[in-house]
Order: C-alpha cells, then sequence, then structure tokens
C-alpha cells in the first residue's frame, strides 16, 4: 500500500499538471464541473474494466490509477473554485 503522503503528493503534482493545461482560475459552470468530473470517472471505470474484464484483462491496474489521480484531483479542482467562490456561476444558481 502506497502512503497517505504519496497520493495525496501525485494528486498535487497533477493538480499543476491540470493549471498548466487548462490555466487558473477556470471559469466553469457547476454543472460543467460536474460534466468534467464525470468523464474523469468514466476513464477510471474504463481501465479498471480493461485490466480486471474480459478477455484482453491483463490485471495491470496503472491506467487505472493515473486515472484515480486524475478524478481526486479535479475533485480538489472543483472543491477550490466552488468553495473559493471562483466558479461562473454559484451552486444555488443551479438549483
Amino acid at each position: 500500500m502506497v502512503s497517505r503522503e504519496e497520493v495525496l503528493r501525485r494528486v498535487i503534482q497533477e493538480r499543476i499538471r491540470q493549471d498548466s493545461k487548462w490555466g487558473f482560475p477556470q471559469r466553469n459552470t457547476p454543472m460543467e464541473w460536474v460534466s468534467i468530473l464525470t468523464e474523469e470517472v468514466g476513464e477510471f471505470a474504463t481501465a479498471m474494466n480493461d485490466a480486471l474484464l474480459g478477455k484482453h484483462a491483463d490485471s495491470n491496474l496503472t491506467k487505472a490509477l493515473e486515472e484515480v489521480i486524475q478524478v481526486a484531483a479535479v475533485a480538489i479542482s472543483i472543491v477550490e473554485h466552488l468553495d473559493g467562490g471562483l466558479g461562473s456561476a454559484t451552486m444555488s444558481e443551479d438549483k
């Protein structure tokens, strides 16, 4: 098992990569954040399925681990933006 500190280091490294790619701050609406996170979760699920199910499964979780780090990094970005007031819309506007 990997340490929590190592996991957080990887997630922070991914957040830095995302900021470099997409810029900071981002002006996504809350629903756009849901779409971004859902897309990342879908990539994680696909990677898990590829590794563990079907006739071509190889039990290699490397891609799944990369994807779940991205899921965690996007979740952190959502908190940074929505809780910090950086979103282009507030949570109450989307209800």
